[in-house]
């Protein structure tokens, strides 16, 4: 399965190759797969140089199952039911406040949400919820460890989805999740490693190495955010000070701006731009360095932000880089816009319950 989504479809003997599979073995592989209904049979386009009629191949039949994809940020919750290609099919939003709803409360409300998309689904096709949430997981990914921004610890959002729903749910960071969405469904051409940055009330990092998301320690800590970019800086959330997300998040830039605005960077006068490409590529710097990723992601407030807002920071961490490295290294804007979250939390619970099964 994973081959045939990586890969796309493929004449049963190109597979059985690429797998390293007796004839026989797959003859009983393919025969189980269509049974459940998971792949389908069909003409191969271009597969082979083969003269005569085209050849038959297997490819996933991406409706055959569901997974529910939801990201949860700071104030608002996206839910989206994804086929088995993590493509939304139907996406539901509500907003929250917390300093008011618990999370137990938000999670209460993601299952509500999560039961009227699991509605057009028939019964044993949804595969099971995954949630991108802000912060820290515990090594099981099933509840989120802390979220600085929101002031949670320890929100068991796998526990309670799962009794509120009767499937499967895996939590995951969100910005991870991100990655992760990007690396198989999107248009990056297989860059790897990958590492993906999304600048909005805070600045969260994911990345994916080897295909595989990166997740170091016993709660897969990649907090970019907090990286300390100035020595006597202003004081950040988490109990530090001149970390990364004091100058570069949204609030803070909208303070400088004096309003908040939808197209915040294209706004921002040459000496604040300046600020923050500097600051921002002090940060992405430290990971380039440290883990030589061959494309950087800038998403949340940059992902619609002009190209010269994505040339300044180019430059500026170019400046900053190891020499062999600054020539490898591209920063763009990620591919799947505004469904990045949402494909996310359905990439993290297709790999759990399906691809990585």
């Amino acid at each position: 399965m994973r081959s045939l989504r990586d890969d796309g479809p493929q004449p049963r003997a190109d597979l059985a190759r690429r797998l390293g599979l007796s004839a026989t073995t797959m003859t009983k592989v393919v025969g189980q797969l269509l049974d459940e209904g998971l792949v389908a049979e069909g003409a191969v386009a271009g597969a082979g140089r083969r003269v005569g009629r085209p050849s038959t191949g297997i490819g996933i039949r991406a409706d055959a199952r569901h997974v529910i994809g939801v990201r949860v940020g700071a104030g608002a919750v996206e839910l989206g039911l994804c086929d088995l290609r993590a493509r939304v099919r139907e996406s539901r939003s509500f907003a929250f406040d917390a300093a008011a709803e618990s999370p137990e409360r938000v999670a209460a409300r993601i299952a509500e949400e999560a039961s009227g998309l699991a509605a057009a689904v028939p019964a044993g096709r949804l595969l099971g919820v995954g949630v991108a949430a802000p912060g820290p997981v515990d090594a099981a990914r099933r509840r989120v460890v802390l979220s600085v921004n929101l002031g949670w610890r320890d929100v068991p959002f796998a526990d309670l989805l799962e009794r509120a729903l009767g499937v499967p749910a895996v939590v995951d960071h969100n910005v991870r999740s991100m990655a992760l969405a990007e690396s198989r469904y999107g248009a990056t051409g297989g860059a790897d490693p990958l590492l993906y940055v999304h600048v909005r009330t805070g600045v969260g990092a994911g990345l994916v190495i080897g295909g595989q998301p990166f997740r170091p320690g016993p709660h897969g800590v990649t907090e970019l955010g907090h990286l300390r970019v100035q020595e006597k800086g202003r004081p950040c959330a988490c109990g530090a000070t001149g970390c990364l997300e004091t100058v570069v998040s949204e609030p803070y830039l909208a303070a400088r701006l004096g309003r908040r605005s939808a197209d915040l960077l294209a706004e921002l006068d040459d000496a604040l731009l300046d600020e923050v490409a500097g600051h921002l590529s002090t940060g992405l710097a430290g990971a380039v360095n440290l883990l030589n990723p061959e494309l950087i992601l800038l998403g949340g407030i940059f992902g619609a932000a002009p190209e010269p807002v994505f040339d300044r920071v180019r430059a500026a961490l170019r400046a900053k880089t190891f020499p062999v490295l600054r020539d490898l290294v591209r920063v763009g804007r990620p591919t799947l816009a505004g469904d990045a979250g949402v494909v996310g939390g359905a990439a993290v619970a297709l790999d759990s319950f399906l691809y990585e099964r």
